[in-house]
C-alpha cells in the first residue's frame, strides 16, 4: 500500500494531492498531480493550499493538474 506524504505547509495534516515545482531565477510555478522527473525544488500540497496557490506578482503560474480538486 502506498502512503500518501502530508501537505508540506506548516500545520496542515492534509494529505498530498498535488505537487508545487518552482524556477526562482525563472520566476515560474507549477503544480502537478505527480512529482516531477525534472527535479528542482518540489512541495507536496493538499487540496485547499494548491486552490488556493496564488505565484508572487511577476511570476508565471502554471496548472498542469488533469484532474480537478
Amino acid at each position: 500500500m502506498e502512503r500518501r506524504p502530508l501537505c508540506a505547509r506548516p500545520g496542515c495534516q492534509g494529505l498530498t494531492v498535488a505537487w508545487l515545482t518552482y524556477d526562482y531565477a525563472g520566476q515560474r510555478v507549477w503544480l502537478d498531480d505527480r512529482p516531477s522527473e525534472v527535479g528542482g525544488d518540489q512541495w507536496g500540497l493538499c487540496s485547499g493550499h494548491a486552490g488556493r496557490l496564488r505565484a508572487p506578482q511577476g511570476w508565471t503560474q502554471v496548472d498542469r493538474r488533469i484532474g480537478t480538486f
